[in-house]
């Protein structure tokens, strides 16, 4: 069984439709889908945001139901400034400035998919939200970009040495100023009484929200699921 894990359901969302459900669950704030998509089974899961849900909700999947494969898939804030919107970054490791520990991962499958990327991914427990951030962190790391789970769910693995791939879709380039998406969303999850609070704070933030909501984040995740689809086709 090949287990897809995400922070969030948007992220794969096309994938969640496509496949032929047979068993959902819900266990300690990890909900989970199993079926399946081109006859191979599947399992997807979702985990909230972070690298401490991930890590456990990882080893929640882990311990449950023993998958031969995990693939991280999720967005990514491009720190190279050649990404654009929707590119794909295949992970050929991850890398922890906090911990300053570098793991690898598997990027070595076949993939008739064409225009992406191998590379560093660093994962940081906090949204990067601005450009200056961005690039400090590109110049520290030399990662391609930067994401919330993919180290969380490494390290959930490494017991039981099962393979991670970790497939990132840039969804904010390097230039681009967002709102703190750490701050409105909440387990993945837009909180309204959040986003009134912020906004009218921070009214100049607006149309960059609206921006990354409604066509940085779709075109990202139809990005993400065609990369997915084909590379679980290719296993």
């Amino acid at each position: 069984m090949i287990a897809i894990i995400s922070a969030t359901w948007g992220e794969i969302r096309e994938i969640r439709k496509e496949i032929s459900k047979t068993q959902k669950g819900f266990c300690e704030g990890m909900e989970f889908v199993i079926g399946e998509l081109y006859g191979k089974p599947l399992l997807l899961g979702q985990t909230g945001v972070g690298i401490r849900r991930a890590r456990k909700g990882t080893g929640f999947i882990i311990q449950r139901f023993g998958p031969d494969l995990i693939i991280s898939a999720g967005f990514g804030g491009a720190l190279d400034a050649d990404l654009r919107v929707g590119d794909i970054i295949l992970g050929e490791w991850v890398l922890s400035l906090k911990k300053n520990e570098r793991m690898k991962l598997l990027s070595d499958l076949p993939c008739s998919e064409n225009g992406f990327k191998r590379g560093g991914i660093l994962t940081e427990n906090r949204f990067i939200h601005d450009p200056e951030g961005k690039k400090k962190l590109f110049e520290a790391s030399g990662a391609l970009a930067v994401d919330m789970e993919t180290w969380g769910v490494v390290e959930a693995s490494l017991r039981s040495r099962i393979h991670v791939l970790s497939i990132r879709s840039i969804s904010d380039e390097s230039c681009e100023a967002l709102p703190n998406m750490g701050y409105i969303f909440r387990m993945g999850k837009l909180d309204k009484r959040r986003v009134l609070s912020y906004f009218a704070s921070y009214p100049s933030h607006t149309l960059p929200f609206l921006r990354f909501r409604f066509f940085n984040s779709r075109k990202s995740s139809h990005s993400l699921s065609r990369f997915v689809r084909d590379t679980v086709l290719h296993i």
